[in-house]
């Protein structure tokens, strides 16, 4: 009994305001009053128009260290959004970049990486994406490191959009490309995409390959896209290499070809005087 006795007797001493101590000044003993509530934990979210020595898939407070967009870089982003699944990831970001680019970022020497929070941070309730872009070389498809902005380079005109090109051709492969002015001699051009729907790029077949780049050709050229077609051209198509094709790219860049017969200017609306049947049908 003595010991809970002294219990009750502390802390009615404690809930006395004082009990007798005299306290320090500006202190008025009530522990309840005056305080502020604590700021909620802001959650990480990097920026728009920020660039960044490498392409990533993920970020994390501790890896983000943009760099100026002036100075050497690999990856720009583009935009930052807010998604509620992260299978929505490359639909949202390929909107943004080709808006950001000034024409549809799959028709330049660009490629697209979203870049997701971390499985930790979705959990904890993170849901945006950031859009980065990169510059591409068309020789060898390495990743260029660029300086200064890509904002509207892939617009008609711009400095990454695809155009007129010399390519290597070992076989069946195309080993390089090397881009010039259409005005020049040339033995390719750029004639548009053509998607897919394939879940795999290996299960796209030679021969839908053929058909869709015929007809995004027939489209460019204005040309009939009948029979006679593949007696009048020659195409060279690219898909997406694999890690593309898993995040969503099913576009196929389609390069008007004329089996390495040198052409002069842009054959768009060519028609069928300029492409006459020369070839042996395919």
């Amino acid at each position: 009994m003595r010991r809970w006795m002294a219990a009750i007797a502390m802390i009615a001493c404690t809930a006395l305001a004082g009990c007798g101590v005299d306290l320090p000044r500006g202190v008025d003993g009530d522990l309840t009053n005056n305080w502020k509530p604590m700021a909620a934990a802001a959650q990480f979210r990097p920026q728009a128009g920020a660039c960044h020595a490498d392409l990533a898939k993920n970020a994390t407070p501790d890896d983000y260290e943009p760099v100026p967009c002036t100075g050497a870089h690999l990856a720009e982003t583009v935009a930052v959004a807010e998604v509620s699944k992260q299978s929505q990831a490359y639909a949202t970001c390929s909107k943004k970049a080709s808006a950001f680019l000034g024409g549809d970022w799959r028709t330049g020497w660009v490629v697209l990486q979203p870049v997701l929070p971390t499985r930790e941070a979705w959990s904890g309730g993170a849901r945006w994406v950031r859009c980065d872009v990169a510059e591409t070389s068309p020789v060898d498809g390495a990743l260029v490191r660029r300086q200064g902005s890509m904002k509207g380079a892939v617009k008609a005109g711009g400095k990454l959009r695809m155009a007129c090109a010399n390519p290597t051709i070992d076989g069946d492969s195309v080993t390089e490309m090397h881009p010039v002015a259409c005005a020049g001699t040339h033995t390719a051009e750029f004639a548009g995409l053509f998607a897919t729907d394939r879940a795999r790029s290996s299960q796209l077949s030679s021969d839908e390959l053929a058909e869709g780049c015929d007809t995004a050709i027939a489209k460019f050229t204005g040309l009939p896209d009948d029979d006679t077609l593949p007696s009048r051209i020659g195409w060279l198509g690219f898909p997406p290499d694999d890690a593309a094709w898993t995040m969503g790219d099913r576009a196929i860049r389609c390069f008007l070809w004329l089996n390495g017969e040198k052409m002069k200017g842009s054959y768009r609306d060519a028609g069928t005087a300029k492409l006459k049947i020369h070839y042996k049908k395919r």
